[in-house]
């Protein structure tokens, strides 16, 4: 049941309901013009109170999180690139690679300054202790799969594909960021980030392919 039916059937339950006898309010003696717009405001109160809940859960990022997620992403992609990069025996790819560490390390920077002067973040710790413990997740997957491609001698491709698939769910997130920001510096910060980001996607997309 999606949330339109199930606020539909909270709404035809309530006008389904009979009342038995005179009721609290025709206990109280109110009358029943007046009971009517109590009982009306009641529903929409508890209504709302269901939206709320529905469109508060389903917010899960906080502008926060998104930017400290950025953050830590980046900083485990250069991670890798750093680990990874020289051993690739393609200078194509490994020239890729260097461009990415580049925008990368831009805009980890701008996103680290931006966490310090306008979240006031004095540590390096994200809000939620669940976002280090995801992106460490990332981190360890990334690893795993480029050191098993290593060992099978078929680094360079995986390489390759790995760098385009991070850099395309670094881009969605960058996108989120921007969608629920109202930050210009952070706004910009991430469209230099996106339109660099786009391009080296491309780079390692098409090397993928050949």
């Amino acid at each position: 049941m999606n949330n339109k039916d199930y606020l539909d059937k909270i709404a035809a339950e309530n006008r389904a309901l009979k009342p038995k006898g005179k009721g609290i309010f025709g206990a109280l003696n109110i009358p029943p013009t007046l009971a009517k717009v109590l009982i009306g405001g009641a529903i929409l109160v508890v209504i709302m109170m269901i939206v709320g809940m529905i469109v508060g859960g389903g917010d899960k990022n906080s502008e926060r999180d998104l930017v400290d997620k950025i953050s830590l992403r980046t900083k485990n992609m250069l991670t890798i690139i750093s680990d990874y990069n020289k051993q690739v025996k393609s200078s194509e790819l490994r020239s890729y690679g260097s461009s990415l560490s580049a925008v990368l390390n831009e805009t980890n920077y701008a996103v680290n300054a931006i966490l310090k002067e306008d979240f006031e973040v004095k540590n390096s710790k994200p809000q939620k202790e669940s976002t280090e413990t995801d992106e460490s997740a990332i981190l360890e997957e990334m690893g795993q799969t480029l050191e098993n491609a290593r060992l099978n001698g078929i680094l360079d491709r995986v390489y390759a594909r790995e760098m385009a698939y991070r850099i395309a769910t670094l881009i969605v997130l960058e996108q989120e960021t921007i969608d629920k920001t109202k930050k210009s510096n952070l706004v910009d910060a991430l469209t230099s980030s996106m339109t660099n980001l786009d391009q080296l996607h491309d780079k390692f997309d098409n090397f993928v392919a050949k």
